[in-house]
């Protein structure tokens, strides 16, 4: 067993490794919250509402890097521009109190989902987030083939 295999439940990447996996926990639980809420409020399993939720909540689970993927909606939602992200943070919140507005249970948990998303972008805005990130298995096993 190599050093690196040994190592890869501990390692850290960086000083926001542990910080990063709470973000992600945090927008995992505030997505399966909105889509309890949602249930209890009258939405079907299979309204739009739930299952586009529940799609994303998979899709992070499965994500090859989940921090990469979130950092990745968080552009897509608020841009990296300070005056734009602002706007769109404002219209976001401004669009989910219209379209709820008869689901005020689900306004809070809209908005801490859009909280998380603003603070991922604020903190991360300058800094180049590859699309395909490789996974440190994956770096592993191009380094066996490489050294093969």
């Amino acid at each position: 067993m190599s050093t690196y295999t040994e190592f890869t439940g501990i390692r850290s990447i960086g000083n926001n490794y542990f910080e990063s996996d709470k973000t992600v926990l945090e927008i995992i639980n505030v997505l399966k919250d909105i889509v309890i809420i949602a249930l209890m409020s009258g939405f079907s399993k299979t309204s739009y509402l739930v299952q586009d939720h529940v799609r994303y909540i998979n899709r992070i689970k499965t994500a090859k890097s989940p921090i990469s993927y979130v950092k990745f909606v968080a552009r897509k939602l608020f841009l990296e521009d300070k005056d734009a992200r602002d706007q769109a943070y404002a219209a976001k919140i401004a669009k989910v109190h219209e379209s709820y507005k008869n689901k005020q249970a689900l306004l809070p948990k809209f908005e801490a989902l859009f909280v998380l998303y603003y603070d991922l972008i604020k903190e991360y805005a300058s800094e180049d987030i590859p699309k395909n990130a490789v996974t440190w298995n994956d770096a592993e096993k191009t380094l066996a083939e490489l050294l093969a």
